[in-house]
């Protein structure tokens, strides 16, 4: 997340107009993403996502931060009824070690917060999910590993 807010007449989105996603994708271990974060513009008018969001999940062991895989600059403008996509990368399944931030047995609490929130934006609770909507519980190995958000192309 970039520690300054967006300049120019564009506002920054908050989380009082945006409905998230979390989609579990694959729990396999691959080179795709595991799960997709998205976030859903349902106010009536456009806002600034600049950067990433803040995604972090809470369970009885260590919490776990997601980072962005990398440096580069997002700077989108998400229209009404527009949705952004942020991959997720990592392991759902006990690394070599044995070690599991979030194990299968435990509920995580996650909280998802957008670039550049207000002081007063806490951010949203958010529950994960399969492909076909179904609740499901997250499994978090290791640190979350975000790749650049980029918009839904229209449907």
């Amino acid at each position: 997340m970039s520690p300054t807010p967006p300049t120019g007449t564009r506002v920054a989105c908050g989380t009082e107009q945006l409905r998230w996603r979390l989609t579990r994708l694959t729990v396999k271990p691959t080179k795709g993403p595991t799960a997709l974060l998205s976030a859903t513009n349902t106010g009536a008018t456009p806002c600034a996502f600049d950067g990433y969001p803040d995604l972090e999940v809470l369970g009885k062991g260590p919490a776990v931060d997601a980072k962005p895989k990398t440096t580069t600059r997002v700077r989108l403008l998400l229209g009404h009824g527009r949705t952004v996509e942020i991959p997720l990368f990592y392991p759902a399944v006990r690394l070599r070690d044995g070690y599991c931030a979030i194990p299968p047995d435990e509920d995580p609490e996650i909280s998802a917060r957008p670039p550049h929130p207000a002081s007063t934006d806490y951010g949203a609770s958010v529950q994960m999910s399969d492909p076909q909507g179904r609740q499901i519980r997250a499994t978090v190995c290791d640190t979350i590993r975000m790749g650049s958000p980029r918009l839904r192309p229209v449907a």
